[in-house]
């Protein structure tokens, strides 16, 4: 009597794959690690749709705000220059300031990059901190695993979506970014910080953890301290130009 096959064998579809990654991360993630290797462009397909498709649906909101602040700022500007605006200068600016260039094309295109590149160094680096620990894996089934656990950001995407498109606005703070405030290097930063701790994230986090526990063989304890480990390092990487810009506006504005 033949044996019968276990269960991670099976052929999985891609709506199963995304379902079994909701409700059975691990078993899936097994799966993935086990006969997955290119299912990879379904996730990273989503991640890059939902990342785009807020923007997309929030360009007239954020090029109206766009128009807004220049003319907010006319004043200042005209003062700086040394002489008055005509009205076709201020068309033109205007046009310039709110195109699809600079609210949709630009911020879509160096996101999706962005995102690329972030799967790329997360791969590596817990690739890396995988084999210093004991661990078995390769890069490319670190590299699956990683636009796996992108898929809270693609569910995020789509909430924004639902949202810009039901209340006509956009997110402007991000996670818990809204509860810092006041002027200075230190609530700048700290809001940049909090604006990327929301649900999605420990979401994100857990599916990573696991991940790494699946692809590298490790314990539950070193997955997690590879984890946060990796996280923090690239938050605070990320951080860096928050911290230089403002330090420099700080000594610009003391003069």
């Amino acid at each position: 009597m033949a044996e019968a096959q276990p269960l991670n064998s099976e052929r999985r579809s891609p709506v199963g794959l995304l379902g079994g990654m909701l409700v059975r991360p691990r078993r899936t993630l097994t799966y993935l690690n086990d006969h997955g290797r290119r299912s990879w462009w379904l996730p990273a397909v989503l991640a890059a749709l939902f990342f785009v498709l807020p923007l997309a649906v929030g360009a007239p909101v954020r090029a109206e705000q766009a128009r807004q602040a220049f003319l907010d700022s006319r004043q200042q500007i005209e003062e700086q220059v040394g002489q008055q605006m005509t009205d076709e200068q201020l068309q033109q600016t205007m046009a310039i300031t709110a195109s699809p260039l600079i609210t949709l094309v630009f911020p879509a295109l160096g996101g999706v990059v962005g995102m690329a590149i972030g799967w790329l160094v997360y791969a590596g680096g817990l690739y890396l901190a995988g084999l210093a620990l004991g661990g078995r894996s390769t890069f490319a089934g670190m590299f699956r695993m990683v636009v796996w656990t992108w898929l809270p950001y693609a569910v995020r995407g789509l909430f924004r979506t639902l949202y810009t498109v039901a209340s006509g606005e956009i997110v402007v703070n991000e996670g818990l970014a809204g509860f810092v405030e006041g002027p200075g290097v230190g609530p700048l930063v700290l809001k940049g910080l909090l604006g990327k701790v929301d649900l999605f994230l420990l979401w994100h986090l857990a599916l990573l953890v696991t991940g790494v526990t699946v692809v590298t063989h490790l314990s539950g304890r070193k997955a997690l301290l590879i984890t946060l480990g990796l996280w923090l390092l690239m938050t605070a990487l990320g951080l860096l130009p928050v911290v230089i810009g403002g330090v420099f506006a700080q000594q610009v504005g003391g003069f």
